[in-house]
């Protein structure tokens, strides 16, 4: 089976750095406690990939493309097909004075904003401090073993898929959607437990523009908030 640009995939996967077998993310809740990196705020289930998105490295969404659901594989990524190698033009050097004028307080680790691009504080020294700009995994090869769980073909299930992406905590079972095609309209509830959750509406207009996207005739997207008397 091969898939096309624009399908939705929900897949199962691990990635790790190659050359010291490090685990950087996964969807399995067993591995992540197997490995040690566990984190009780993380969500751990299958996660929706969109062919031709681009949220993934491009080796990755091609091999995706050729791979049968159902089928566990394991592909190795060169720099070139996952972050790229490392450019020496990104490490930039700052004086120490400057960054503190501008409210930024270096330390070597850290991981800083200047001008919009987030870089990592290697060094501090004689009022001069380094910054590294490129990718954490930049010049890394990549191991993705993956599981394509199923291809996603309902508008419905498409459109929840695409809130639980950006809602992350949200019960799937609590997402209520109801889709009009002939008025070109997509109704969703929104729970009454994530009414209050900080950038809520930031999230629904995001949604709402993927949903414009990726729903060939959607043209209306309306949120409902529902508050419920407590008895």
């Amino acid at each position: 089976m091969s898939f096309r640009e624009g399908d939705f995939l929900l897949v199962d996967y691990s990635t790790y750095v190659k050359e010291t077998n490090e685990l950087i993310e996964t969807t399995s809740e067993k591995e992540a406690k197997e490995r040690g990196v566990y984190r009780e705020d993380e969500i751990y289930k299958p996660k929706l990939v969109i062919i031709g998105e681009g949220r993934y490295v491009k080796g990755f969404e091609e091999a995706l493309k050729n791979s049968e659901p159902g089928v566990e594989k394991e592909i190795v990524l060169e720099p070139s097909k996952a972050y790229g190698d490392r450019d020496p033009n990104k490490i930039k050097i700052f004086g120490l004075r400057e960054l503190v004028r501008n409210n930024i307080v270096p330390e070597v680790g850290k991981v800083v904003e200047i001008g919009g691009a987030l870089g990592v504080v290697r060094s501090i020294s004689g009022g001069r401090v380094v910054i590294d700009f490129n990718h954490p995994l930049a010049g890394k090869t990549l191991v993705f073993k993956y599981k394509i769980i199923k291809k996603i073909d309902d508008d419905v299930e498409k459109i929840k898929y695409l809130i639980l992406r950006r809602i992350k905590k949200l019960d799937e079972e609590k997402i209520n959607i109801k889709l009009f095609k002939e008025e070109a309209r997509v109704e969703i509830d929104t729970p009454e437990e994530i009414l209050f959750a900080e950038d809520l509406q930031i999230a629904k207009s995001i949604i709402a523009g993927e949903i414009f996207k990726y729903i060939q005739g959607v043209k209306h997207v309306v949120f409902h908030d529902h508050f419920f008397k407590k008895e």
